[in-house]
């Protein structure tokens, strides 16, 4: 069924152009290419997906905004900057922040493209006017993303206005997916989503369509620091083209490492060669801190280099780089969990012990003793007070021997219950991972506690 969706989503799509007027004439064909407005929205704001070719349809990080806004659904606060040198000395700037809500994740962002430095005004004549041109590009959005139970769901809104010289004009363009995020053992997701719909750009007296795209592909864990990315891409400028790229991450201690990428676009590849369509780049993560940088060459145009840098508030972002692998059959501590406002001690103390009960039935770990447990807190609880829950998650953990430790949160709102768990070195205090799940009513509880074990033991 999931293959037959790509096809009649085309279909359904390439039936509308000439009633809506949303796509060029001969769309999703070559005879296409050049009729498309706001050329700047079709490039992601993020070094990552740069340094991937383009690729990252089933990636997670608040940084998916602009990709696919179903990728930030499991994500805590953050904020990532973007700053990008493009060919003929214009530049572009990113901005996405996020913020998880128990309605899900909701994030912001903007993109400002300056295409016109040092360019002069000319007369009717050609000659200069001792005056710049002005002219820039700007997309500011909204997104929400949360997780289901089978898949993660994600829409994006976004203003777009474009500039040049005394004529301006704008419009507003919807993105939406989905990423099937099935539970382990499986090593493979599917994601979906589409690009840029909306009304054309009117600049002046011309108007054209927007760079309208719609996208399915697949994330293979080949291993779980080494990600494979496979994508079709169907844009109604050009005929439908692949997308390839891989993600590696190698660990320096826990929480912290080198991620290598690289990718192939085979948009460019008839046009500018081999050269034009690959592209790679690297990040560096330090817990919450990252910084990532692509390369991408346009042959004998030259090439565009991108930065980002990003924060995590808190807990390292899930999916923000692929998570070191776990050692199976590693010590694990349960801590205890905190109460939030309108949530009992009870109540926070049921979940913990369903965590503790699902992780144990995954048989990846080996569950320290709660006889153990509550003895040691007993005899330590003056001495962890003022820690924070990851720090006295991780202190009891070393104490009763362990090598991870698991601490979380409970928190009500208005439509449920919202369960958040971290999982931590033990040695260092650093977080590993960081997964929430939703729960309307306390009697699914034990459900949102198996998704978040089966998350926590990837």
């Amino acid at each position: 069924m999931k293959k037959l969706l790509l096809p009649l989503l085309a279909a359904a799509l390439g039936a509308a152009p000439a009633q809506g007027g949303l796509f060029p004439d001969g769309a999703f064909s070559d005879e296409a290419r050049g009729l498309t407005g706001a050329q700047f929205l079709k490039t992601p704001p993020h070094a990552r997906f740069g340094a991937l070719a383009g690729a990252g349809l089933a990636l997670s990080g608040s940084e998916c905004l602009f990709v696919n806004p179903a990728g930030a659904a499991a994500q805590p606060g953050g904020l990532a900057v973007t700053w990008e040198a493009l060919l003929a000395g214009s530049s572009r700037t990113g901005l996405v922040y996020s913020r998880p809500t128990s309605k899900g994740v909701f994030s912001g962002g903007l993109v400002y493209n300056n295409s016109s430095p040092g360019l002069e005004k000319l007369d009717g004549a050609g000659a200069g006017v001792g005056a710049d041109l002005t002219a820039y590009d700007l997309s500011v959005g909204a997104g929400w993303a949360r997780r289901l139970p089978w898949a993660d769901l994600g829409v994006g809104l976004k203003y777009v206005k474009s500039r040049l010289a005394e004529a301006s004009g704008a419009t507003a363009a919807l993105d939406a997916g989905l990423v099937f995020r099935e539970p382990a053992p499986s090593r493979t997701e599917l994601a979906l989503n589409f690009r840029n719909l909306g009304p054309p750009l009117k600049l002046g007296s011309q108007s054209a369509p927007l760079p309208f795209e719609l996208g399915g592909g697949l994330r293979w864990k080949y291993t779980p620091d080494f990600n494979i990315l496979a994508e079709g891409r169907l844009p109604a400028d050009h005929s439908p083209y692949l997308v390839f790229g891989a993600e590696w991450f190698m660990p320096f201690s826990a929480g912290a490492g080198l991620v290598l990428r690289s990718g192939m676009n085979f948009r460019n590849y008839d046009d500018l060669g081999a050269m034009g369509a690959f592209a790679c780049g690297f990040g560096l993560k330090l817990g919450g801190l990252s910084v990532d940088y692509a390369f991408t060459p346009y042959g004998d145009l030259g090439a565009a280099h991108r930065m980002t840098a990003g924060l995590a508030w808190g807990p390292s972002p899930a999916g923000a780089a692929p998570a070191a692998a776990l050692p199976r059959g590693a010590a694990l501590a349960v801590g205890p969990f905190s109460a939030g406002s309108g949530v009992t001690e009870t109540e926070a103390a049921v979940v913990r012990n369903l965590l503790e009960a699902e992780l144990g039935r995954t048989g990846k770990f080996r569950i320290a003793e709660r006889s153990k447990l509550d003895f040691i807190l007993a005899e330590k609880k003056l001495a962890y007070a003022g820690l924070s829950e990851q720090e006295a998650a991780a202190a009891l953990a070393r104490s009763a021997g362990a090598e991870l430790a698991v601490y979380g949160s409970v928190a009500r709102y208005p439509d449920g219950y919202l369960l958040t768990a971290g999982l931590a070195d033990a040695v260092s205090g650093v977080a590993l991972r960081v997964e929430t799940a939703a729960a309307t009513e306390d009697y699914l509880f034990r459900d949102a506690a198996r998704r978040l074990a089966s998350a926590l033991s990837k």
